[in-house]
């Protein structure tokens, strides 16, 4: 998944707007959700995206709000301090993965990135509903196993799901480093094989998915 090249992709679903934008350092998908109609927006994921996605909001004419982690590896978090400065948004992450934005993990060892420890301004929890725009909801769905605070956000009026590294297409996230579970990582998966076959899924790398198209997942979590 190596690679700085940008790419960028529009997605429209009922009132919700997704911005998809590809960034280093590991082809990372970042994402800028808006409501048609409101200039109130939400970052889903920086990575070392934060130019990128500071000019992409510019030109939507949209004011970032809140920075929302999936979980605190840093190949996801690098630029979130610069971000967080560039815009004025509350940063926020579950509470179990906090302590991750104050510490060098695997990622920015093995990619050599200097991170500066920061703080966030929200601890996330199980259930949380993330209110943005008019009418917008994203519900978090707590699920560990990559780390012990990897989170999904739900949309589900519309059926869509930012899965960070929980769920990618044709896989899920690696169960080897520091706070991983294989087991953990079994009961998430399943959760998320609970929702609706035609939930729409934008993962933390690599392409967009359905829930549908990832029952294989089934055979592992039995």
């Amino acid at each position: 998944m190596a690679g700085t090249n940008f790419s960028r992709r529009s997605i429209r679903k009922g009132i919700l707007r997704i911005e998809a934008l590809v960034v280093p350092p590991l082809a990372n998908n970042v994402y800028i959700l808006y409501e048609d109609g409101s200039d109130d927006a939400l970052i889903i994921d920086v990575a070392q995206g934060a130019n990128p996605l500071f000019e992409r909001a510019k030109e939507l004419e949209v004011r970032p709000s809140m920075i929302i982690n999936t979980h605190g590896h840093t190949d996801h978090t690098a630029e979130d301090g610069l971000l967080r400065k560039m815009t004025g948004a509350k940063l926020a992450i579950h509470e179990l993965d906090a302590y991750r934005l104050a510490l060098d993990d695997e990622a920015s060892k093995e990619l050599g990135i200097k991170k500066e420890p920061i703080e966030p301004d929200i601890q996330l929890t199980s259930g949380q509903e993330i209110k943005f725009g008019k009418q917008c909801v994203l519900k978090v769905i707590h699920t560990p196993g990559h780390t012990e605070g990897s989170i999904c956000l739900y949309d589900e009026k519309d059926r869509q799901l930012l899965s960070g590294d929980t769920l990618f297409q044709a896989g899920y996230g690696r169960v080897d480093g520091m706070g991983s579970d294989p087991d953990t990582m079994k009961s998430s998966l399943k959760k998320l094989l609970e929702l609706p076959g035609s939930t729409d899924v934008y993962p933390g790398h690599g392409g967009f998915t359905t829930i549908q198209s990832e029952m294989w997942l089934m055979e592992m979590t039995e």
